[in-house]
């Protein structure tokens, strides 16, 4: 049984961002009632179903917000939805978007289909009628940018419903069918730019939201994005992108930002050595298209080579992409000079940015499942260690976490490398929201969920907290499938983090009766609420550690060349 926990613990945290897997248990949210739910989108009627899980929630599943990106429309950006006449069933999650089979080693859960046909969301709404105007929380999934979806049972809806908001969870095209750049297909779209695919989905999903929610009950003058790890990263890149300018209201990004510096389509970005580097020599958006090209057998900047390659299966490509060796990044992200006219630490100081009322904060153990890998090392090999990837700020690094590595060089590693990819991003963030005037709620989950025979010795692992804020455990559907582990902390915590969730959708401030005072960020007194059993503030938080990393985010690890100062 501990081996298995173990496995699932592991599983949950796979590759960085976090993504739940778990099977998708639909049933439990069906109506007992049958009787025809029907909402009137702009494209044509859905018919949804009632929430037994929560009495008084309709549900909509499968609703499509783009025409499938299948055939010729593979690697375009999304086109307008083709109309329908007769009632959609809207009663079935529509297939997750194209991604690697987790069917293999430790992986042998049961999810949902995958397809490329699979632009689709998800609404839960309790309003009474269309003139309700509810609060509305469109939630982004997380899963590295390379799996994941929206219908994932964790993500479930209806208990946040149930508190008078409208929720929304969304899918968009992931790895190489969504973050796919290549000069030809540059040369085809109607911005002359490619890339990042899977983001302008996440664009199309929030407009879909603007026309259509007010038929669910929802506010479309009242929108929150949120979403964790991969989907804050994504949360942070719609804040920074002018494409989603009048979109949103309000954001919350659970363990994830977007502050490192990212290549263009024509130059790499050296991205943060403590990580694992891709095999590619060039990393530079045209750089990893044109290397994909050349393994998949065509000329780097035909334009048949697109079109071949739009012949073959996604199977296919990954299956000889894979034979050749082709290690393509998790974080295929880049400034095409329209998503994304310049870097985003650029776009958020220099008011083209959304300038929005945000929630940003992380979990305390982010790192102890997602670098497992990690060994104890002797103290004077963990320094040489940190020299050898990183000699211009490895004396920093070895200041701020010798305390640590004296203890345990793998912890200390550990965490070292989620202050890096989370703690400084998030402060950084939250200092970028300062400055524009808007407000900033920071926090640190502490809270340990229960792991079946693990109990609670992981600590507040990295996408521990998503169940706390759907409160979704209660269908069974916890990270491990064990709601009967939960005890009147878990529920405690539960009901504290979602209702300071819900306020901030509503009002933009997430203070209520009963809640322990969260106070607004500053950069001046850096205070965070921690997020546990008896939730408090504390101040100055883990600052001398983030100081060192916010250096390194902006001038970057390597040491300067001759040729600059």
């Amino acid at each position: 049984m501990q081996n298995r926990s173990l496995t699932l613990a592991l599983a949950s945290a796979f590759s960085f961002i976090f993504i739940p897997i778990i099977g998708i248990d639909q049933t439990a949210e069906n109506a007992g009632n049958e009787a025809e739910l029907v909402v009137h989108t702009v494209h044509g009627p859905v018919q949804g179903v009632i929430s037994d899980v929560a009495p008084g929630i309709r549900v909509f599943r499968g609703i499509p917000f783009a025409a499938p990106p299948v055939g010729d429309r593979r690697w375009r950006n999304p086109q307008p939805v083709q109309a329908w006449h007769d009632v959609r069933d809207a009663t079935e999650f529509a297939p997750r978007c194209y991604q690697p089979s987790l069917d293999q080693g430790f992986y042998s859960m049961e999810l949902q289909p995958t397809s490329e046909d699979c632009l689709y969301l998800n609404v839960w709404t309790g309003a009474s009628s269309s003139d309700s105007k509810l609060p509305v929380m469109v939630w982004i999934h997380g899963g590295a940018f390379i799996m994941g979806s929206g219908s994932e049972a964790i993500y479930r809806g209806a208990r946040l419903a149930q508190d008078g908001v409208v929720v929304v969870t969304v899918n968009y095209r992931l790895g190489l069918m969504g973050f796919f750049a290549h000069p030809a297909l540059s040369a085809e779209s109607e911005f002359s730019v490619s890339g990042n695919q899977g983001l302008y989905d996440q664009v199309a999903a929030l407009k879909w939201v603007q026309e259509n929610v007010n038929a669910f009950g929802g506010d479309p003058d009242n929108v929150t994005i949120f979403g964790e790890s991969a989907g804050s990263m994504s949360v942070c890149y719609l804040v920074a992108t002018p494409l989603a300018k009048g979109l949103f209201l309000k954001a919350i990004g659970q363990s994830g930002g977007c502050f490192a510096k990212h290549p263009t389509l024509t130059e790499s970005a050296d991205d943060f050595q403590l990580m694992d580097t891709p095999s590619l020599p060039d990393t530079s958006g045209y750089g990893i298209g044109k290397s994909v090209a050349t393994a998949l057998g065509g000329e780097t900047n035909d334009a048949r080579a697109i079109e071949r390659m739009r012949e073959m299966s996604a199977e296919e490509i990954t299956a000889r992409l894979a034979e050749a060796q082709v290690n393509v990044p998790w974080r295929s992200i880049f400034v095409d000079g329209v998503m994304f006219p310049a870097q985003m630490r650029m776009l958020m100081s220099d008011g083209r940015a959304n300038q929005v009322d945000t929630i940003i904060g992380s979990t305390k153990d982010e790192g102890v499942m997602l670098w497992p890998q990690v060994e104890e090392a002797p103290i004077e090999e963990w320094k040489s260690n940190l020299h050898s990837r990183t000699p211009k700020f490895a004396e920093s690094l070895i200041q701020a976490y010798s305390d640590d590595a004296t203890k345990s060089t793998k912890l200390a590693t550990q965490e070292l490398m989620s202050d890096a990819l989370f703690g400084a991003e998030m402060r950084t963030w939250a200092q970028h929201v300062e400055m524009q005037g808007k407000k900033a709620f920071v926090y640190v989950f502490n809270h340990a969920p229960p792991l079946d025979e693990l109990g609670r010795s992981l600590g507040a692992f990295h996408g521990g907290e998503i169940q706390y804020v759907f409160q979704s455990h209660a269908a069974g559907n916890a990270v491990d499938g064990h709601p009967e582990l939960w005890d009147e902390s878990d529920k405690k915590v539960a009901n504290v983090m979602r209702q300071y969730w819900v306020n901030f959708a509503k009002t933009g401030d997430p203070n209520g009766a009963g809640l322990p005072e969260w106070p607004q960020y500053t950069t001046s007194t850096n205070q965070t609420l921690a997020i546990e059993k008896d939730s408090h503030v504390v101040s100055d938080f883990r600052k001398a550690k983030l100081d060192v990393f916010e250096q390194i985010m902006r001038t970057g690890f390597a040491e300067p060349s001759a040729d600059h100062e």
